[in-house]
Formats: structure tokens, sequence, C-alpha cells
């Protein structure tokens, strides 16, 4: 190839860079339409598009476990023009539970910013003899398998965190995997099961129908500024926080990488969009290209640990 042709194709990649994006960017959700991650995508969908210029366009690419559509992305051009939302579930559950990823999910993906986090509620049914994180050890120590975990079923978010907490713990409290996270916490609500990690437990909490022991993030969660995290409440170290980023196909410029990243601090700035997200039960938090880079995968490398430890695999 001459130098005169790899000048040319150089101009042109730098061009094409420079007016970046010069037509619709499409965001890959890997889950179904209508739940937290799929409204959480298109809230900052919308938010950027006026900031971009351009539309964002939103795309349910559900199945395996989230597997279908980052396995897309993984697979699509590096050009800034497709993006994976991202989250806990597919950088931290799915691949301590999958031994054949068609991708690499560190390798495959440049991290572009992180947008919004939450953390799960440890509660328990009121006639549980516990009311706080020390307490609950004490008891399951002296109550081995007596006390359980309701999940949203086998290798879910509720089922790790639960899962982390007996290992740190050392104690043994029975998982009980439910078909999603709704019957699970119902079943608590009617003291046919002890505890749940639930993230969506305020409404329970408001009508004494549940009681809060701790958060499951390292810091509080704004949303309940009154409970303690586990951390805090005498289990160090303890923490596992739920969270949504924007990534993109490995090879992606780092030009469109910043430009995408400035978009989505700007959105997140706003207060409106602040407002529907914390509606919604999400917290706003703003990380770059970097900081999502590290989070991604400390969250690879901590839920792999786990899965190690709990012996915890796919069905």
């Amino acid at each position: 190839m001459s130098v005169f042709l790899i000048s040319s194709l150089g101009c042109l990649v730098q061009a094409q860079t420079q007016s970046f994006p010069n037509r619709p960017i499409h965001l890959i959700v890997p889950t179904a339409p209508g739940a937290i991650t799929d409204l959480s995508a298109r809230l900052i969908a919308q938010k950027m598009s006026s900031i971009l210029g351009q539309p964002i366009i939103v795309e349910n690419k559900a199945g395996a476990g989230t597997m279908i559509g980052s396995d897309f992305v993984a697979k699509s051009p590096a050009d800034g023009y497709t993006l994976l939302f991202a989250s806990t579930i597919t950088h931290g559950t799915l691949p301590a539970l999958s031994k054949s990823l068609p991708y690499d999910p560190i390798a495959d993906f440049s991290p572009v910013a992180g947008l919004f986090w939450f953390t799960s509620m440890i509660v328990c049914h009121p006639s549980v003899p516990a009311n706080n994180i020390k307490e609950l050890i004490e008891y399951a120590k002296k109550n081995p398998n007596k006390l359980t975990n309701a999940s949203a079923g086998v290798g879910s978010g509720n089922h790790f965190t639960g899962e982390l907490f007996n290992v740190m713990a050392g104690v043994k409290i029975l998982h009980v995997p439910y078909k999603g996270s709704g019957p699970a916490m119902q079943d608590v609500i009617a003291g046919q099961a002890s505890c749940s990690h639930n993230g969506a437990s305020k409404q329970f909490l408001e009508a004494g129908q549940v009681k809060a022991l701790a958060g499951t993030g390292f810091e509080r969660d704004p949303r309940y500024p009154n409970i303690p995290t586990v951390n805090e409440s005498g289990l160090a170290g303890y923490g596992i926080t739920w969270w949504f980023s924007l990534i993109a196909p490995s090879g992606t410029p780092q030009e469109v990488i910043t430009r995408i990243s400035e978009a989505a601090k700007i959105a997140l700035g706003d207060s409106q969009l602040q407002t529907k997200s914390y509606d919604i039960g999400l917290n706003v938090k703003y990380l770059s290209s970097q900081e999502a880079g590290k989070q991604m995968q400390d969250t690879f490398q901590k839920f792999k640990t786990i899965a190690n430890q709990a012996n915890i695999k796919e069905n």
C-alpha cells in the first residue's frame, strides 16, 4: 500500500471522526422493553440525542441473559454508531456463570461513560428476629439454614448478593430461587420466606410490610439515606452496586468515545433527567471512560470470585 493511500485513508478516518455523529446512533438494550434497564436507556438516549444533534435509536435485543445484545455490539463496526447499554448483569453475573460466551466481555468492548447506579436492600419479614446486620449474622450462625434468601432465580443479582453475604459472614442462609423478584418479594411479605436482597423495596418498606436491615452497596443509596450499608454495619469489605453504562465495540476511536462521553456528562447534569431517574429508582453518577472501564473490570472480577466461592453455576 502506497504512502499516499495510507495518508488518504488516515485523512478520511480523521474527517469522519471530526464530523461524528452525522447519522443516527443505535443504542442496544440487551433486555426486553418496559423494565428499569429499558426505561433508563430511553431516558438517557432522548437527552443525548438533543445534545449530539442526531437521533439515538433504542433497540431491544433481549435473550440469553443479555448475551444476544452484547454479542451484537461486540461484533458491530467500531465507529461509535452502535453502543451497548451495559450493566452489572452484562459484565458481572452473565460472564460469571456462562462458560461459552461468543465474545470477550472485557477485550471486545471500549468503555464510554458510567451513567446510573442503585443498590439492593436486605429486607426481611417483620417476624425475623434481627433488626440489623450484626443481629442477622448472630441469629443465622445459631440457626443454620433456618433463614431463607428469596431470589429472582439461580444466577440472579440477589442470588449473588446473598451468597456473598453467606461467604463473608460465615453463615448459612438458604437460597430459594423464584421466577422473578416480584414473586420472591411477595413471599417475604407473606412470611413464606425470611429475607430478600431487593432493589425495589421502597413501597413495601413505607407500608411496613418488610423491614430493611442494610443496603448492599459500598455507599448509602440516596433513596434510603437513613439505612446503613452492610459494610458500615460490621461486615467490612462487603459491597455490590448495580450500575448502567455506555460501552462501544473495541477499537472505537478515542475522539468518538470522548464525544459521546461528554454528551452523556451534559445529559446527566440535567435536573429534569435527574428527577426522572430518581423516580424510577436510579441515582445519577457520571463516570469517565477510564472510570467506567475500571468499574467494568472490577465487576467482572468480583462476580467471577463470588461464583467460584459459592459454587454458583448456570442452569
